[in-house]
């Protein structure tokens, strides 16, 4: 029997991509096949490529990556979807079993930890074709277009953190970091009632398009000694709320100073080093309390679907660039220069 195959772009080695040929997966019990019509471009998946391995237990070369994706169903095996139906993938592989999945809270299953998603631990959907958990399957309105739905992930993230913020009418709000998660939340923010919506960033380039869509009220520069009298004073006193965005100890403390007493600091960024330092007496003098926040729940991503398909958030609008499959490894070394404006990318095979 001839074997049957697809283009994909595979990481072959620490900052290496290479497109091939490699072999569909055999469509077996509770999976379905889709034709990808995009995928979207993670920052987890540039630590990837960096590193030249997934998350799993892959020791050499040939992983697909890819966990921001949409696309049309072309075998759907034992599921109730039908061929030609447009659907979206959370990539989150909870078990459905453990206390946490119980709760509904299966972005903190037991058997997650963070990292068991599709295109970490199995190969993901930077291909022509992607076979996965019918279960994980979410049918896409036609109101939420092919790319947006390559930006339902980060949009999820960040809803889940303002969630997680029990944000008020009219509280002050700053967000460190200027990344596509960072712009989502001051847009968000913003929806939810906050009066005042600030960034902070180390990088001017990264803000040029934040600056273009004119969500947030103030910028300030991250690498500035003085930023923690200078944010004191534009929020007259302090923000209720910061968001950590960006995974660095500086971003924390920054967050942390920034606050007024008994405010909240939110922390999503990933941090590439396990620990960091941050100022923990004024956590404690001040009771400012510190939050993680992760993924979202299977609930929150239904509801993020929704957002888009009612028009109450439009994420195409963060999208920088569109590129064929053929240019994910550029859209990586790109991703990773601070001198290019590069916000996100989704990638349609």
């Amino acid at each position: 029997m001839r074997e049957d195959l697809m283009k994909a772009a595979v990481l072959t080695g620490p900052r290496q991509i290479e497109i091939k040929q490699i072999p569909v997966t055999p469509v077996g019990p509770g999976m379905m096949e889709i034709k990808v019509s995009a995928c979207g471009v993670c920052g987890s998946d540039v630590h990837m490529w960096t590193a030249g391995r997934g998350w799993g237990k892959q020791e050499n070369c040939g992983f697909v990556m890819g966990h921001e994706f949409c696309g049309v169903v072309t075998n759907p095996g034992d599921s109730s979807f039908k061929p030609g139906d447009r659907v979206t993938f959370w990539a989150n592989l909870y078990c459905g079993k453990c206390d946490q999945c119980m709760a509904g809270r299966e972005h903190l299953c037991r058997e997650v930890n963070g990292t068991n998603y599709i295109g970490f631990v199995c190969n993901g959907a930077y291909a022509e074709r992607f076979v996965g958990k019918a279960s994980n399957a979410y049918l896409l309105p036609d109101s939420v277009s092919d790319v947006a739905a390559g930006l339902i992930d980060p949009l999820m993230v960040a809803y889940h953190a303002i969630h997680r913020s029990k944000i008020r009418l009219h509280d002050k709000v700053l967000v460190v970091g200027s990344g596509i998660i960072g712009q989502m939340l001051g847009e968000l923010a913003r929806k939810a009632g906050a009066s005042c919506v600030a960034m902070s960033s180390i990088s001017e380039v990264k803000t040029r398009k934040a600056r273009e869509i004119g969500i947030f009220d103030e910028y300030f520069d991250g690498s500035d000694p003085g930023i923690a009298e200078r944010l004191k004073a534009a929020s007259q006193g302090g923000f209720d709320i910061a968001f950590e965005a960006a995974g660095a100890a500086s971003a924390l403390n920054t967050c942390v100073n920034a606050v007024c007493p008994g405010g909240k600091v939110v922390m999503i960024g990933n941090s590439i080093t396990p620990e960091v330092s941050f100022a923990m007496n004024r956590a404690v003098l001040q009771e400012v309390s510190l939050l993680g926040s992760v993924s979202c729940s299977r609930v929150e991503f239904e509801e993020t679907i929704d957002l888009i398909a009612k028009g109450m958030i439009h994420p195409e609008k963060y999208v920088t660039d569109i590129l064929p499959l053929e240019e994910l490894q550029h859209a990586f070394e790109r991703q990773i220069d601070p001198r290019d404006p590069m916000l996100k990318t989704v990638i349609k095979p």
